[in-house]
């Protein structure tokens, strides 16, 4: 579960760790983003010591340079509240259903004394024609009932409440799953997302028949993009990417950030030929147009991708259609880039 950081600096020890947090986004090349300011700053408050345990493995093994991406792991793995989410909503929930045993159970209680009432007067009934008596009991069950209307009011009031803050709950905790599904960058699904579409289809065909594929897409010479242009481009580049990518894919397809520049899609009910054509469908769109920033009056030219195409096989695990579209993807880059290539 990520750790939760209670920010209570005092105004000089946050203007110092403000000019620390820039410094040392700067002397990675990364942007001041609200996200990456987050991150840097717990980093340099040293108050979540697991985060500063991961940078430092990171570090070591990129050489001293860290990326955007790698701020994007680091607050999606230690300091996005999904999990803190979850776990409140459960504590909220238990609440509820305590109080809901509590208000049930006294409520099964008055009915209990209300019938054992109707039962004694049914008793007397039977038993005496003395009028006084009679008027007496009838009274004693007036107020029984008078009661148990109140006691049932208030419990329908209370069970109403109730309804209303479980309705709250599940919205909340439906959004807490989107988020933990969803890459924070580009808005996609991500790679959690995706491998369990993936085992879902292979899992749930009883009669061993789908057809599905996938299509992996990389964006050619990204890195060159990012190094030349800077991580805030980079990222729109990606942003841009995915954009189209959602317009590509309809019904039940899923588009999803596979890590870094590289997207997957799932096509359901999608044989190898139908994949190859949303594939080159994707490849065109995404060439096809040129990046302009007007604000900077910035020509970047085109941003084109290369993509492997592979299609399920009946009893094979997911690691093994992977495994093709990958190869794919490779012989794509190896022919040239910008081109689709399907796996044998």
């Amino acid at each position: 579960m990520p750790e939760t950081s209670v920010y209570k600096d005092d105004y000089t020890t946050a203007s110092e760790n403000l000019k620390l947090v820039i410094k040392f986004l700067a002397s990675h090349k990364i942007p001041v983003s609200p996200i990456n300011y987050q991150v840097g700053y717990d980093i340099i408050s040293g108050r979540n010591l697991h985060l500063k345990e991961a940078l430092g493995k990171l570090l070591s093994s990129q050489g001293q340079q860290l990326t955007e991406e790698n701020f994007l792991m680091l607050y999606g793995q230690f300091l996005l509240p999904d999990g803190a989410t979850v776990e409140e909503q459960k504590q909220k929930l238990q609440q509820l259903i305590n109080s809901l045993q509590t208000g049930y159970s006294n409520s099964s209680d008055e009915m209990t004394n209300y019938i054992d009432s109707l039962n004694h007067f049914s008793d007397v009934l039977s038993d005496t024609s003395d009028t006084d008596k009679l008027s007496v009991e009838v009274n004693k069950v007036k107020v029984s009932t008078q009661s148990i209307e109140q006691s049932q009011r208030l419990f329908d009031s209370n069970m109403s409440g109730m309804m209303g803050e479980i309705n709250d709950l599940r919205e909340e905790l439906e959004q807490a799953k989107e988020e933990s599904m969803t890459d924070v960058l580009t808005g996609l699904s991500n790679r959690r997302a995706f491998d369990q579409m993936l085992e879902l289809l292979i899992n749930n065909d009883e009669e061993k028949t789908s057809v599905f594929s996938i299509i992996i897409a990389d964006i050619d010479f990204f890195k060159m993009f990012n190094d030349t242009y800077g991580h805030l481009i980079g990222d729109k580049v990606l942003i841009f990417v995915s954009k189209i990518i959602k317009s590509c894919v309809k019904g039940k397809d899923m588009a999803a950030r596979f890590g870094g520049e590289e997207f997957i899609l799932l096509l359901p009910n999608t044989n190898i030929k139908g994949a190859s054509i949303v594939a080159e469908n994707l490849r065109v769109a995404i060439a096809g147009i040129p990046l302009y920033d007007k604000s900077a009056d910035q020509d970047y030219g085109k941003v084109t991708v290369s993509l492997g195409v592979s299609q399920f096989h009946i009893g094979e695990k997911s690691e093994k259609i992977l495994e093709r579209a990958d190869k794919a993807l490779y012989q794509a880059k190896e022919n040239g880039r910008n081109r689709v290539e399907i796996a044998g």
